[in-house]
């Protein structure tokens, strides 16, 4: 009779460390950091120092410089040659441009922007909300000032802007609850609401009356009204608005404004 001899257990393989993921882990926190540097350069008021910029990032300052020098040479970023501050580049201007011009409801707004401008004679904006703020993706100047699209890309808190307004009074309220947790209700005006039940009471006040009102909350001196535009799902997609220095020249064209919400609202709602 043949004697079975125990094998010894196999041991578990070892899996062979690929040398490319420690790189690939390294590649990608450089591109963040590289991405935070645009938008602390883009979002500030002025050309920063590179001291500046990773003391605002939460970087080293040699890991900054040698970030910042990669985005100078692509053109991301570009420095003044007097006093070595960095300041946003116009490589991101195509970008941009690609962006906005491929923008369904910016491409379909634009005629009824110029429209709302020349019949109300004020300035018209469109916005969407974008990382729990107010993103303007279009602007047309009133009448008596020359036609230009502009104001793209400024952003403005969404609880104390009318277009914030107009889009937070119809988010489903888990979703609103939420954006409150991640962004605290900051003053900007004497005016600006910062009070979460007061902010409730007037969102359903917009839901209500069908347009939201900016009473200069966020700049003094800066009024305006705004009507929801709604996608597929009746979802609130974005916000068309009106702004000028007063506010009951403004709540006079509600009627009109809702109009052209509807009717950019439907045109979206067409071609989904």
């Amino acid at each position: 009779m043949r004697t079975k001899v125990a094998r010894p257990a196999a041991a578990p393989a070892i899996k062979p460390t690929t040398p490319g993921n420690d790189n690939d882990r390294s590649a990608v926190k450089s591109l963040r950091k590289a991405l935070t540097i645009l938008n602390v350069v883009a979002n500030a008021e002025r050309s920063l120092t590179i001291a500046e910029i990773a003391l605002r990032c939460g970087i080293a300052r040699p890991t900054a410089y040698r970030l910042v020098q990669t985005l100078i040479v692509e053109g991301h970023v570009m420095q003044d040659r007097q006093d070595a501050r960095i300041a946003i580049g116009f490589a991101v201007l195509p970008l941009a441009a690609s962006l906005l011009d491929r923008n369904r409801m910016r491409v379909e707004a634009l005629p009824h922007l110029q429209a709302l401008a020349q019949k109300t004679g004020e300035r018209a904006n469109l916005g969407i909300l974008h990382r729990d703020r107010v993103l303007y993706l279009a602007g047309v100047e009133k009448p008596a000032l020359p036609t230009i699209y502009s104001r793209f890309g400024k952003t403005a808190p969404a609880h104390c802007s009318s277009l914030g307004k107009a889009i937070l009074a119809h988010l489903p309220e888990p979703e609103l609850h939420a954006l409150f947790e991640r962004t605290p209700l900051t003053v900007h005006t004497p005016a600006s609401i910062v009070s979460r039940a007061a902010l409730m009471k007037e969102l359903a006040e917009t839901r209500t009356r069908g347009y939201a009102v900016d009473r200069a909350e966020h700049v003094p001196g800066s009024y305006c009204v705004a009507a929801t535009i709604f996608g597929a799902r009746h979802d609130p997609v974005g916000a068309i608005g009106l702004s000028g220095r007063a506010l009951d020249p403004l709540v006079k064209h509600r009627d009109l404004l809702r109009h052209t919400a509807e009717l950019i609202s439907h045109l979206m709602r067409d071609q989904a």
